[in-house]
């Protein structure tokens, strides 16, 4: 299995990681893709798993992290874009649930990231929260240009689904999908492209059943996968290599040796 998305820089995680990471490999979750969410944090964030070659990194400004003053600099990209480590950029996105403040800040870093996507070929992990249009409308901008992405932590509508699928975008699921309240996220996921569906955490946040309620860490995908096996009536195993599958076709830069 793979953990397609965690924060392990986030204190809960980061005081204990060697015990995070043994975890892991007990419970056969092999690789992780740790999210940074901000550039200041980029370099503390790697020498954090620099122990482990079995964690990769990401490079981004999360939306609710953008005020006036945010830049999304390529100058520091040109910095760290050589480090295998780095396999995309994000999270970013559009986030209008807190505030609308910055709103047209959070269009511009957006398109930012977008930008830094096509010229490096490195796929996007996307955040979304109260902003389906605009983020599709946003997305349509550059139709063209087969962008690589990953709406991460998928909650969105049949809509965003369908616009997914024509697309050939990728959707990640976590713990959200085995709660008892997500009947209607179960009923609109059922008709997911298969293929472009990945796993994760989002740890330390959203534990899934039945670890509900404790602090989240990557070893626990193995409940969300667990139970997505089951939903689309596949084994445990096909499910895990189809997941795996997918995310090395979207994360190219990841290597599996690692």
């Amino acid at each position: 299995m793979i953990d397609s998305h965690c924060h392990l820089n986030f204190e809960t995680l980061s005081k204990d990681l060697p015990n995070i990471v043994k975890r892991c490999v007990d419970n056969d979750v092999t690789h992780l893709l740790s999210i940074n969410t901000n550039p200041k944090d980029f370099q503390t964030h790697l020498d954090l798993i620099s122990d482990f070659n079995n964690i990769f990194i990401s490079y981004g400004i999360h939306p609710e992290g953008i005020n006036d003053d945010t830049i999304f600099s390529f100058e520091e990209i040109e910095k760290v874009i050589k480090n295998p480590r780095l396999i995309a950029f994000g999270e970013t996105g559009l986030d209008f649930y807190h505030s609308i403040e910055y709103k047209n800040k959070q269009f511009e870093i957006f398109e930012a990231h977008i930008e830094a996507s096509k010229i490096y070929n490195i796929p996007l992990i996307i955040h979304q929260r109260n902003s389906e249009e605009e983020i599709i409308k946003v997305l349509n901008k550059f139709k063209n240009d087969n962008l690589k992405l990953v709406f991460h932590c998928f909650t969105g509508s049949k809509k965003l689904l369908e616009f997914c699928i024509e697309n050939n975008y990728y959707i990640s699921l976590s713990g959200i999908v085995t709660f008892k309240n997500a009947v209607s996220l179960r009923e609109i996921i059922a008709d997911a492209s298969l293929d472009h569906l990945l796993i994760e955490t989002d740890s330390p946040f959203l534990a899934p059943v039945p670890m509900r309620g404790k602090s989240n860490e990557p070893s626990f995908v193995k409940f969300t996968g667990e139970f997505l096996a089951e939903f689309y009536s596949m084994s445990k195993e096909n499910f895990f290599e189809l997941t795996n599958n997918n995310f090395y076709k979207l994360f190219s830069r990841a290597k599996r040796d690692n």
